[in-house]
């Protein structure tokens, strides 16, 4: 049987994939988030905050389907709500925020 473990070029490696993988998916679900919760004059911030908690939900409920240790789950919807609040506080700098 082959030796699987990686080596540690390999390890580095996979954590500098992972990392700028991130950065770009950040990149993609903030901007994703604008266009889906209206920046225009006529926007509507409670349609903005039903996006915002259907994405807590979902967050909540795939950490479900994926059995998360429970510090994974906090870390997720925690990171799910920071990217949510500073969405609408950058979106919507005049409206209450509300979690």
């Amino acid at each position: 049987m082959t030796d699987t473990t990686p080596q540690d070029g390999q390890t580095d490696r996979a954590k500098v994939d992972l990392e700028g993988r991130v950065v770009v998916l950040e990149i993609v679900s903030m901007t994703a988030l604008a266009l889906a919760m209206d920046t225009s004059e006529t926007a509507d911030v409670d349609h903005a905050r039903g996006i915002a908690r259907l994405i807590m939900e979902t967050v909540h409920q795939r950490c479900g389907e994926l059995k998360m240790p429970d510090e994974a789950r906090l870390s997720a919807c925690s990171y799910a709500d920071e990217l949510l609040s500073t969405a609408m506080q950058s979106l919507y700098p005049g409206a209450p925020q509300q979690h």
